[in-house]
């Protein structure tokens, strides 16, 4: 039997001695206990839910959890507010201080702060799985489905039955044969877009439940993929078993399949209305049905842009005779992209190849898949994928074996299966604080965010490649939010641009790197724009720059990525040379922004340096080409004041960057860093920012990676910096160029004879020379604020910062 207990006048046991507690405080009282799980089927935690009945949210800092011993104690953390109709889940044995789990025979008890007056409590005899009140918060407990953070849903409650859904299981992976987990895949049959948030799936026994998470929408055809072996989830899928999808109630049966052995793994053929047949494992891609009648199959995929662009590498496996693939199609991810036909008389010989360059008709992106079909339509083989390969993603062994990362791209050749490069690359460890941290709370962004930058005046921007819209941050140096937003176009209002680089330069506007006009996303269009900012939330775009004369023939995926604004100040002191060898003179050109700019390409690797003026012009002064360690540019960030460009790679090499200085005026790669260690390397980065300290020139910087996609929720991640306080004693110089290396020169150390000017006090490092109106002509925008007075502001908020590191670099 379980009977709740009163939470009023409710007499228990306190610090060894008898006493009436007393009566919960109004607010506190709409606080009770929901859920309780004591026994999980899945080896899940066990938990409390709470849940806040009232009209007022509730601070629950300090409050207390004991069982059914006194002397077992569990705190809420300060700080913790339930808002109104909010769920709250502990979790006791998660705490090793706490010392408890929930028995088979127990009792959960809710305190206030002081620990005596007794809030809510449940008390039960038996484990029961989970049990929780029906209605929520008021109902008496019943047996439920263990719903954490998520209404109560009475178990079995009544029979099952046939539920009306458009959901169909589509395909099923039981035994993978590379040793990978099993998946069930889900698909959309319907018109309309599905929410399946909290279903149920369940193998052969109805008390292992695996429920879809909070948010998930399925849109008409697309494909769902739920892995169902990890240790959360508690059941694999066995020789003889089945899986079974539930509505959220658990009751209502959408879609089942079973089977008697494992085959790999078997799925509809089509796709959502077919029968189950034994199919190749396409997890997220159309379904193949296993030696379906043609010896093509795809063999290898360019993804991350060589000098043709990307590309799909097709092969015949039959060794004796010639497949004719006239009037096939390849499609992507993307319905809206047309189809690429092979021509009339399209043929690929007995164990030959066939290379398919995609661009322009659609780039493939980091998470992408390719389609291939026959002249009837008839899917012959697909194949999905989460990142961007390193260097090609292909089968090894040649045309047989499961895909993997290749050794390098071999188009219409033998794959290349030897070790992928990158591994043994020489790179210095990463030189700064190595813990990284989320700096924006879970589901600020989605997909496609891109580059970030720290203004002259300490105002930090960010960009989105998908649709353009331009973010300012405020608060910090803890979490960020987004207080203000623009949605960019091209001159004149037209267009969607794919802004993937962002810097903002000394006249106060933005200027972003774009790669494309993604309402016409199969051409390339490698620009840099000119953005105004209004204090309304509209943007005026003033100029576009097209660098494609500069950059060379770009795949359509392959262009602008990082930018930077480097002031005339900087690159006069640096003594900046052109592509004639001589040296720099902003006097010799006409309005140019006050600065020139450095720009990375993705598809190459190489960095530009350029003077872009107000009338159109193009100069450009040097390109500084890629290395094995630093193959790709995502994101660039300069030292302003300093002798610093900082550049990016994503996960195609590991997040590691390069650091280059001007030696004689040449842009000359000085020291390449490995990722933090703290930083998953897998992460999609690409963007990069790095506040120093104004104050000591060697301390450790911040710095601020954003990511293409939001890993675990989140898009912003940040490596605290170091205490910035003061180090020079009075009247004692100091060099802004410096920063910690193992190298015996610092990367943007002085050159011989080379006097560097003081950085400021700027997040950025900005230096007063290079803020501010730059006599361009072009106009100031409302980011735009005095550099001096934000130096000022800047450096007082970093000097009280209580950081969770602290560390100064050693003098090297």
């Amino acid at each position: 039997m379980r009977r709740p207990v009163l939470a009023a006048f409710a007499v228990v046991a306190v610090a060894g001695t008898l006493g009436v507690v007393a009566p919960a405080t109004a607010a506190g009282a709409a606080v009770r206990i929901n859920e309780v799980q004591s026994n999980s089927a899945v080896g899940a935690p066990d938990f409390v839910e709470l849940v806040n009945t009232g009209s007022e949210p509730v601070d629950l800092s300090g409050w207390v959890l004991r069982d059914d011993k006194d002397e077992r104690d569990l705190r809420i953390a300060s700080g913790t507010i339930i808002a109104p109709g909010e769920f709250f889940v502990i979790e006791p044995d998660s705490d090793p201080d706490a010392g408890f789990g929930l028995g088979s025979r127990d009792m959960a008890r809710l305190y206030a702060a002081d620990g005596t007056t007794l809030v809510d409590s449940y008390e039960w005899t038996d484990h029961a799985f989970s049990e929780g009140r029906i209605p929520d918060g008021t109902g008496e407990f019943v047996d439920t489905e263990p719903t954490p953070a998520a209404a109560n849903v009475a178990r079995n409650e009544g029979a099952f039955y046939e539920a009306d859904a458009t959901i169909v299981v589509n395909e099923v992976m039981s035994d993978d044969p590379a040793g990978g987990a099993d998946w069930v895949e889900l698909t959309n049959t319907g018109g309309v877009a599905v929410d399946v948030s909290g279903w149920v799936l369940r193998d052969d026994n109805d008390q292992r439940d695996l429920r879809i998470a909070a948010g998930t929408v399925l849109e008409p055809g697309a494909l769902l993929v739920v892995e169902t072996d990890t240790p959360a989830n508690g059941f694999g899928l066995g020789r003889v078993d089945q899986i079974r999808l539930f509505l959220a109630d658990g009751r209502g049966l959408v879609d089942e399949h079973s089977w008697t052995d494992h085959v790999a793994s078997e799925g509809r053929v089509p796709d959502g209305t077919g029968e189950f047949v034994p199919t190749e494992p396409t997890p997220r891609s159309a379904n193949v049905a296993r030696g379906g009648g043609t010896p093509v199959v795809i063999n290898e995929v360019e993804t991350s842009g060589d000098a043709r662009g990307d590309w799909v590498e097709l092969a015949n496996t039959d060794l004796e005779q010639t497949v004719d693939v006239s009037g096939w199609t390849l499609i992507d991810s993307d319905p809206s992209h047309d189809p690429i036909v092979l021509p009339e008389g399209t043929t690929i010989e007995s164990g030959g190849y066939l290379g398919v360059l995609t661009e322009p008709s659609f780039g493939l992106g980091g998470r992408d898949e390719i389609t291939v079909r026959d002249a009837a339509g008839i899917v012959v083989a697909s194949r999905a994928w989460e990142e961007h390969s390193a260097t090609t993603l292909g089968r090894c062994p040649d045309m047989t074996g499961p895909f993997t990362d290749t050794g390098g791209g071999t188009f219409e050749l033998a794959n290349d299966c030897s070790q992928p490069p990158g591994g043994d690359v020489d790179v210095e460890a990463w030189p700064f604080e190595n813990d990284v941290r989320d700096a924006v709370a879970p589901g600020t962004w989605g997909d496609d965010m891109s580059g970030i930058d720290v203004a002259p005046d300490g105002t930090i921007v960010a960009v989105n490649n998908g649709s353009g819209e331009i973010f300012r941050l405020a608060g910090g140096p803890g979490t960020y939010t987004v207080d203000a937003s623009w949605l960019a176009t091209y001159p004149g209002g037209a267009g969607q641009p794919d802004g993937e680089g962002i810097t903002v330069g000394g006249d106060g506007a933005v200027y972003l790197a774009t790669e494309r006009d993604d309402r016409a996303s199969k051409v390339s269009r490698p620009s840099v724009l000119r953005v105004e900012l209004g204090a309304d939330g509209r943007s005026t775009t003033t100029h576009e720059w097209n660098l494609s004369e500069v950059t060379g023939p770009l795949g359509a995926n392959g262009g602008l990525e990082g930018v930077e604004w480097i002031s005339d100040a900087d690159a006069t002191r640096l003594g900046v040379r052109g592509s004639d060898g001589e040296v720099y003179d902003p006097a010799a050109f006409g309005a140019h922004t006050g600065g020139i700019f450095a720009v990375g390409v993705e598809q190459t690797g190489n960095i530009h340096l350029v003077v872009l003026e107000e009338d159109g012009r193009i100069t450009r002064l040097q390109t500084v080409n890629a290395s094995e360690a630093v193959s790709s540019v995502m994101g660039l960030d300069w030292r302003a004041g300093g002798n610093e460009l900082w550049a990016l790679c994503d996960e195609v090499c590991e997040n590691r960057t390069a650091v280059f200085a001007f030696d004689e005026g040449v842009l000359t790669r000085q020291v390449e860093y490995a990722a933090p260690t703290g930083m998953n390397a897998s992460y999609t980065n690409e963007g990069i920012a790095l506040l120093w300290c104004a104050l000591d020139a060697d301390a450790w910087p911040t710095v601020m990676w954003i990511s293409d996609s939001p890993h675990e929720g989140v898009s912003l991640r940040v490596a605290d910096g170091a205490d910035c306080v003061g180090s020079q004693e009075p009247g004692e110089g100091s060099s802004s160029g410096t920063t910690p290396t193992p190298t015996s020169t610092p990367p943007g150390g002085s050159s011989p004879g080379e006097t560097t000017a003081p950085t400021t006090a700027t997040p950025g490092g900005a230096s007063p020379t290079g803020a501010g109106t730059s006599g361009s002509g072009l106009a100031t925008t409302g980011v735009q604020a005095s550099p001096w007075l934000a130096a000022a502001a800047v450096a007082l908020v970093l000097i009280g910062t209580a950081l969770a590191v602290r560390r100064r670099a050693a003098a090297t």
